[in-house]
């Protein structure tokens, strides 16, 4: 028996895709989960079941993303879904902002690889996310911009200008953007805005302050440049937002 056939011979013998759940259970920086090819969650791990809202895996199974996470996430969730559905091609390694099970907002990378049946058609999904700051930053070659995502996660209601955050660094301001934007396919001054409008938008769903106010907070001039900018980013203006999600989760799949 060669070595594809005693690789076949044991995958047929796998009872069910819950065996390799288990352990996912002991990677607490990792997200794991399953879809079938509607889009439905199969299974999922316990930390994912959590960024979910959800208590337990029972709670997710049969749903989707739009049953968990604000329309404009989830439907950039299900798009990647669909692109690796429809073609058989991976994700794998992308790197992107979304807020975390507390609400903060960090930087991911996500994998996404299709899930064959015996007949070799695409039946599903399956993949993962890690927190790149709770993985402690092993992944490389993030590691270098490590404070300064951090500074921009904890500062970001302040003025904030890119020779600071080159400074921490020690680059200049020059060779710092083009690094950044070669590791996050991003500019900072754009990160910096994403993470301003993804703190907003956690403010304008779980608080009832005024849109005025958490535009101030969260770094923007006034209320004009708040729905400026949320609506380039998000395609819809705080107020519809609010009114639209007031009371769903956000979350990252």
């Amino acid at each position: 028996m060669d070595k594809a056939q005693i690789k076949t011979a044991f995958l047929a013998q796998m009872h069910s895709p819950e065996q390799m759940q288990v352990l996912f259970n002991h990677l607490p920086d990792v997200w794991y989960f399953l879809k079938d090819r509607q889009g439905r969650f199969i299974l999922g791990n316990d930390q994912f079941v959590r960024q979910c809202g959800a208590q337990t895996e029972e709670e997710i199974i049969g749903k989707t993303d739009f049953d968990f996470f604000p329309l404009g996430r989830a439907q950039s969730y299900v798009k990647d879904d669909n692109f690796v559905m429809d073609t058989g091609q991976s994700i794998i390694d992308r790197v992107e902002l979304a807020p975390d099970p507390g609400n903060s907002i960090n930087w991911f990378i996500t994998t996404k690889v299709p899930v064959y049946s015996s007949c070799g058609e695409i039946i599903g999904l399956a993949g993962t996310a890690r927190d790149i700051t709770r993985a402690g930053l092993a992944l490389q070659p993030y590691s270098e911009m490590r404070v300064v995502l951090e500074y921009v996660g904890e500062h970001f209601s302040q003025p904030i200008e890119i020779k600071e955050l080159a400074k921490l660094v020690h680059l200049s301001v020059s060779q710092f953007e083009r690094r950044f934007r070669r590791l996050f396919q991003i500019s900072p001054l754009k990160h910096l805005m994403r993470v301003r409008i993804r703190a907003a938008s956690v403010r304008l769903t779980s608080t009832n302050d005024t849109i005025a106010a958490i535009a101030l907070d969260c770094g923007f001039y006034d209320h004009s440049h708040l729905t400026r900018n949320f609506r380039k980013f998000m395609g819809v203006s705080p107020k519809e937002y609010r009114k639209r999600y007031t009371g769903q989760s956000m979350g990252f799949v």
